[in-house]
């Protein structure tokens, strides 16, 4: 049995977490799908820009959740610092005594937007094996967030569930995709049929992946550069 995975969200990172779709996050997704950059390279498009394919999308995850404990496609949200003025203001009304320890946490803590998914599911075409993705936003492309959810995946694939490999996949042609598999420690796989298309297969195995994640991200992604 898969164990089930706490109550979410689950943080990734300081900057970074996840949670499962609920109903109101359908709109977030039909935007991210009107993106054309988003869309541009995926090697499993479908209609999501359109609201009931959207709302679809949800209502078939809330029940994936369940079935499959501890598996699925999450939602993915960052942190946004609070305003720096509003802070001092409330630090000072604390210093002051004109306000509580619980209103200054409050002020003081992030509040959370959406930038696109994580997911940690079966192979289509090898159901007993788990692979990992990610759909994000723009925004969020280049920066440390995909690494940070990568990294949450893995765990939870190797530490939590055991797994001995994992599977990651991405348009042949998306570099900034296979940077991010290879830096995660994932190693080419050739090429392979994904969603009726043909896509880039990465592995990474479980030994490989204790040593390669011990070491710092800084060594990690120096090492992949120097790949070539």
């Amino acid at each position: 049995m898969t164990p089930p995975l706490p109550p979410s969200p689950w943080p990734a990172s300081a900057r970074l977490r996840l949670r499962e779709f609920a109903a109101h996050d359908a709109q977030d997704i039909v935007d991210m799908h009107h993106d054309p950059r988003v869309r541009a390279l995926l090697v499993d498009d479908h209609p999501l820009h359109e609201p009931r394919a959207a709302q679809g999308f949800i209502a078939g995850m809330q029940a994936f959740y369940r079935r499959h404990e501890g598996t699925g496609i999450w939602c993915a949200e960052r942190a946004v610092p609070p305003d720096p003025e509003s802070v001092a203001e409330a630090r000072a009304a604390h210093a002051a005594g004109e306000i509580d320890d619980a209103l200054l946490a409050r002020v003081q803590a992030p509040t959370w937007r959406f930038i696109g998914w994580f997911s940690l599911v079966h192979l289509m075409d090898a159901p007993g094996e788990l692979e990992i993705g990610a759909r994000l936003l723009p925004e969020a492309w280049g920066g440390a967030l995909a690494l940070d959810g990568g990294e949450w995946l893995l765990a939870r694939a190797f530490a939590g569930l055991g797994r001995a490999r994992v599977f990651g996949h991405c348009d042949p042609a998306n570099r900034s995709a296979a940077h991010c598999l290879r830096v995660l420690g994932f190693a080419g796989a050739g090429l392979a049929p994904y969603s009726g298309h043909e896509a880039a297969r990465f592995q990474l195995e479980r030994a490989h992946w204790a040593g390669w994640h011990a070491l710092p991200r800084r060594e990690r992604l120096r090492r992949v550069r120097g790949m070539g």
